[in-house]
């Protein structure tokens, strides 16, 4: 979601996101309580609860996995796993909640997508599984290979995505990715991991399928790859 300003009295405050509008978190600019979106996306309405990230107000955490099917768990790709995320993920795992972990801030110099990742499974286990990693990070950061189409989105300011080719020159590493992801979707169903057994690997019909059973039984946490302050980052 794109900055914006915002006038309070006599005094302008900037808002970060736009379901930072309640006085207190202007003046913090960040979430002190959880709010209620909503998005459109093939015709389905999904409906968004933004949760503060600091742990201070983790109960708005904690009610609002009550009434939600999944959570995304935002990871800044400079820090990579913090109290926070841990705190997040125990209340996850309390619950049987689905989690997706989207990396935030590649488009800084000092991040580090390798990093993180392997803070992750550290932390959570190798069923955090990479399912799109950036072309590169830091200034200039615009795109993002996705392992389960093959293709690299590319994205002009403000968001505008361009569905390319994956670079001769970066083809082998995704391939070698889109294989330990198709093993993972694999083993989360008997009639994938035939498929798979048999022919060596999985349509992307069928590796959506394991992703779906996979994230539902929390057999998969998927890691996706977000530039939140210029709207980069599509989920396949």
């Amino acid at each position: 979601m794109k900055a914006a300003s915002s006038t309070a009295g006599d005094r302008s405050k900037i808002r970060t996101t736009v379901s930072d509008y309640r006085d207190i978190e202007l003046e913090r600019q960040n979430s002190v309580f959880s709010s209620v979106l909503y998005t459109i996306y093939n015709n389905h309405k999904i409906n968004i609860i933004d949760t503060p990230g600091f742990d201070d107000f983790v109960g708005e955490v904690i009610s609002a996995l009550k009434v939600t099917d999944a959570a995304v768990s935002i990871v800044n790709a400079q820090n990579g796993v913090e109290p926070g995320t841990e705190t997040t993920w125990r209340q996850c795992a309390r619950v049987n909640m689905p989690v997706i972990f989207a990396i935030n801030h590649l488009e800084h110099d000092n991040s580090n997508f390798d990093d993180t990742v392997n803070q992750l499974k550290h932390s959570f286990g190798n069923a955090v599984t990479v399912v799109q990693y950036p072309l590169h990070t830091g200034h200039g950061f615009n795109s993002i290979i996705d392992l389960m189409k093959m293709k690299m989105f590319k994205y002009a300011e403000g968001g505008k995505v361009e569905i390319v080719d994956i670079p001769a020159g970066e083809k082998g590493k995704a391939e070698d990715l889109q294989s330990k992801l198709i093993e993972e979707l694999a083993a989360n169903d008997e009639s994938l991991m035939e498929i798979f057994f048999e022919n060596g690997t999985l349509t992307e019909e069928e590796m959506s399928k394991g992703l779906r059973l996979g994230v539902r039984n929390r057999g998969i946490f998927p890691v996706l790859c977000i530039n939140a302050k210029q709207n980069m980052g599509w989920a396949a």
